[in-house]
């Protein structure tokens, strides 16, 4: 063989090789199916996600119940560093136990999870918290970061195969001085710092995030869910934690993270509101687009003054019976209704929007405030119903985009991986709107609490009446 020929024939072997692991690199952070014979086929996750409690997803029941909604993720509360790390360097994975459990429940209900990372050892501790204690929430001390650095390497290679999405921190954008020691979100916020504290996780990341992708370079990681409660702080003596992003990135950790996400709570005001946009006088998000949409505006354009661009997840949203109204302690079936709309605007938004994931704060009930799609007894609320038809109209979609059936009509278009559409509308006001498919195009149309529709039909039209309640309609293009 000549010279010539053989160097060719390493070249392509060089150039299928490549191919080859980029195209494995792919798979490791898609789901996929296999047929036989062998046919590689991915494709991109929904946005479809909820979170439960450790002993939640557990619960046989709740298993069942996941697998019944069909979502594509599970986000869990999972490891604490200071429980599996109480006496530097030993480590007592069997406190774990109870995650490696969730994880194979996860497995069975078809849920690829996502595992937040919390809990700082004393011994490391950076901080207080409100009572001056040294806190179990808190920063941690530069000199213990290489210690932070080898747990989650330990953790990521234990791991490896099991669970690819790592949260550092759930809602790090809170000081520690503002909660109990063990409360399980805030810990790297600092009042007196420009940048409340951002600089310091970001450092962190930094540091910690080489170590995870030496054992694992599938590892995605995930800015700790900010809180982000305002895009502008009006108590000037508690900081502006609205900056911990442009702290991060001045830090310049952008290469040391995968997905930023942030967590949108509105509380409960009545029947037929629409809570997600925040429209009433004093919204602290309806000038940006509501909670949803508004929080994703405000964090790409910090990241787009620093030119970078991230992907975005809510990866903790629901509706909140408020402790503020007197009804909580038994919320009315009118809360439960309004739930459901909210839940179907902002899976429908935040997917049109480009945010890839909307986790739901929780599956298992009754739930933080009562917004458990599931209720005391693990059975379905009027949002889990909403969640489930939404989620069978739409399928494994491929593309999201808002679509025009008049001016009282929101409406999104979510293309289907069979060539049909289905459509996700409801009226903007209220007010009950007919809207006209073409009865050659029509497939089917379901309200979102598995109601049928007021329908009408004649050779060229199907009318369907869309009130405040979303409709899903099922069509061709």
């Amino acid at each position: 063989m000549s010279h010539f020929k053989r160097l060719t024939g390493s070249l392509t072997l060089l150039l299928l090789g490549v191919y080859l692991s980029q195209m494995l690199a792919v798979a490791q952070t898609l789901p996929s199916k296999t047929y036989l014979p062998a046919i590689f086929v991915s494709y991109a996750p929904t946005v479809f996600a909820v979170e439960t409690t450790i002993p939640g997803i557990i619960d046989s029941q709740v298993t069942a119940q996941a697998k019944i909604l069909g979502a594509d993720w599970l986000r869990l509360n999972g490891v604490l560093w200071s429980a599996v790390e109480p006496v530097r360097g030993t480590y007592n994975w069997a406190v774990l136990s109870q995650l490696d459990s969730a994880l194979e429940h996860a497995k069975t209900a078809g849920l690829t999870p996502t595992v937040i990372i919390r809990g700082t050892p004393l011994w490391a501790s950076a901080s207080v918290d409100n009572l001056g204690r040294p806190s179990g929430c808190a920063a941690i001390q530069d000199v213990y970061v290489p210690d932070y650095a080898r747990f989650l390497a330990a953790l990521a290679q234990r791991y490896k195969g099991q669970v690819t999405y790592w949260e550092l921190g759930n809602e790090p954008d809170v000081d520690s001085r503002l909660l109990n020691t063990d409360d399980p979100f805030g810990c790297w916020g600092n009042i007196d710092d420009p940048f409340y504290g951002g600089e310091r996780y970001g450092r962190m990341l930094r540091a910690v995030v080489p170590a995870m992708r030496a054992v694992n370079p599938y590892v995605q990681i995930i800015v700790g869910g900010l809180l982000l409660d305002s895009p502008h702080s009006s108590n000037l003596d508690l900081g502006y934690p609205e900056l911990f992003l442009e702290g991060v990135l001045k830090s310049k950790a952008a290469d040391f993270f995968d997905i930023l996400a942030y967590h949108a709570y509105p509380s409960y005001l009545g029947v037929s509101y629409d809570h997600d946009l925040d429209l009433l006088a004093g919204g602290k998000w309806n000038s940006l687009g509501g909670w949803t949409l508004g929080k994703a505006s405000y964090l790409r354009g910090i990241m787009t003054r620093y030119g970078v661009s991230k992907p975005l997840w809510l990866n903790e949203s629901g509706l909140l019976c408020s402790p503020n109204d007197p009804t909580c302690g038994s919320p009315p079936a009118a809360f439960f209704d309004a739930q459901a709309d909210h839940l179907v605007r902002i899976m429908s938004r935040a997917a049109a929007g480009g945010i890839q994931q909307v986790s739901w704060y929780t599956l298992d009930g009754p739930g933080w405030r009562s917004a458990g799609l599931l209720d005391e007894n693990q059975l379905p609320r009027p949002s889990f119903i909403a969640y489930q038809e939404m989620i069978k109209a739409v399928g494994k979609y491929t593309a999201v985009k808002s679509v025009n059936y008049g001016a009282n009509i929101e409406a999104y278009r979510f293309s289907r991986r069979d060539g049909a559409v289905a459509d996700v509308l409801w009226s903007r006001n209220g007010v009950s709107t007919p809207v006209s498919v073409p009865t050659v195009a029509f497939q089917s149309a379901i309200v979102r609490d598995k109601t049928n529709p007021v329908l009408s039909q004649d050779a060229a039209n199907v009318s369907i009446a869309v009130g405040f309640r979303a409709v899903f309609i099922v069509r061709m293009p």
